[in-house]
């Protein structure tokens, strides 16, 4: 069963400034975080039950070549897409 995959705007902000990160180091580099940013959701769609549960009912997939991990909640039929964080960074 595939699933409808819904990102949210934070989510589509955290991409956003992954990409400006990595555009100030090296274009390619950009490309290649985002590529491995999208086939990590894109996957989710095929076996979203296959990441546990971490907190709260959220699940994350972590990106295999970057350290981004994407947060997401799984219903019947759709997955969220809440945020895609740097596994790295630590936020105040």
């Amino acid at each position: 069963m595939k699933y409808q995959i819904i990102i949210s705007d934070e989510a589509k902000l955290d991409i956003r400034e992954a990409k400006d990160y990595y555009n100030k180091i090296d274009e390619k580099l950009a490309k290649r975080c985002i590529s491995d940013i999208i086939k990590t959701i894109d996957k989710l769609a095929e076996n979203p039950i296959h990441h546990q549960v971490r907190y709260r009912d959220i699940r994350i997939a972590f990106a295999p070549s970057f350290p981004y991990g994407v947060h997401f909640l799984v219903d019947k039929t759709k997955i969220y897409i809440l945020r895609v964080f740097h596994t790295k960074r630590f936020f105040k």
